[in-house]
């Protein structure tokens, strides 16, 4: 018979197929990402803000990186190198181009700014398309469930810590009574349910709504797939890893730091701003992640042990105990003797 510790440690293990699915999974969301989503909007930016059209097709064009620099000619394209031109200028290289024959000294389009999109880019949609592949392996099952099955690891974990402090040595079946029964309560039959489990009420909330998201099918689990995320992340990444988060944080300030302050001693160009983006594109991700982490933590409140309070209690009382008997401790021998004269 499978009990649900062996079916844990059945969800804990990834095979190597799944690992690699994933990966894959990940990498084509972010080349969608770029191509679908960052790149034009890149080109309407630079069309809006900077008035220069986007030359990324394969072309060679001429590119100055300093006034006491001569010109050299890069090629563009579409993940390597964009060149800003002015609209006018593009259109008289253009025209010029249809009347001379091809050939090496036809004349080329003179860059303003050069753009390297892989490192502007690199931190924003890799994270996001981590991020999209773990929501639509959230959804997915089998070899493609890799964050399904990380879910459901945490909700028989939850069961299962549930099952222990009602019946301690259990069976699957007296889990599946647990089951039905926070399923089918109300809202009063909630709270005594979060009383006689002796856990906060916000918790068992959370961990019935990832139970229906479990036993949910087609477009009602895509309903509740944030319920799932919610829970996992309150009940397992933020614990385990926000102080990593923080850590990376801290570490990519220091490098927005020093990117900043090389661009600053113009050790870095004005008309290539990629490293710079890229820095603060990487930072913007970090604080984002960081900033999940905070809206799905625990709070202070939420995090206190009862067990821990009491003890707090117990400490508060013994501290005024202590002061008492100091205060009658520092009463003069010579007032009980004079008490015993009289």
């Amino acid at each position: 018979m499978v009990t649900t510790r062996s079916r844990v440690v059945e969800l804990s293990e990834h095979t190597p197929s799944q690992v690699f699915l994933f990966a894959l999974l990940a990498v084509t969301c972010s080349v969608m990402l770029f191509l679908f989503v960052a790149a034009p909007a890149m080109d309407s930016f630079f069309a809006s803000f900077l008035r220069s059209d986007v030359v990324r097709d394969g072309s060679m064009v001429t590119y100055r990186i300093a006034e006491n620099r001569d010109d050299e000619i890069v090629t563009t394209g579409t993940f390597s190198t964009w060149a800003l031109v002015d609209p006018h200028e593009r259109k008289s290289v253009d025209a010029a181009r249809a009347l001379a024959p091809a050939t090496d000294k036809a004349p080329r389009y003179h860059a303003e700014y050069i753009f390297t999109p892989a490192v502007a880019f690199a931190p924003l949609v890799i994270v996001g398309g981590f991020v999209l592949a773990a929501l639509l392996t959230t959804l997915a099952t089998g070899l493609f469930g890799f964050v399904r099955q990380k879910i459901e690891r945490e909700v028989l974990n939850a069961m299962d810590r549930l099952a222990i402090s009602q019946f301690g040595d259990h069976t699957p079946e007296e889990i599946r009574s647990i089951t039905r029964d926070i399923l089918n309560a109300d809202l009063r039959r909630m709270h005594d349910l979060a009383d006689a489990y002796g856990i906060p009420f916000t918790d068992l909330e959370l961990l019935r709504n990832a139970v229906r998201w479990r036993e949910a099918t087609g477009g009602s689990r895509l309903l509740r797939t944030h319920d799932a995320i919610k829970f996992y992340m309150r009940e397992y990444f933020t614990d385990r890893y926000s102080n990593a988060v923080l850590g990376f944080v801290y570490i990519g300030a220091a490098i927005l730091i020093i990117v900043i302050g090389i661009r600053g001693l113009k050790f870095l160009p004005a008309t290539d701003p990629s490293v710079v983006l890229g820095a603060l594109g990487l930072e913007f991700m970090l604080l984002i992640t960081y900033a999940m982490v905070l809206m799905y933590g625990r709070t202070d409140e939420e995090g206190v042990d009862p067990h821990r309070d009491h003890h707090a209690h117990g400490s508060a009382s013994d501290a005024d105990a202590e002061h008492l008997l100091r205060a009658f401790l520092a009463v003069p021998r010579t007032s009980r003797n004079e008490g015993d004269n009289r």
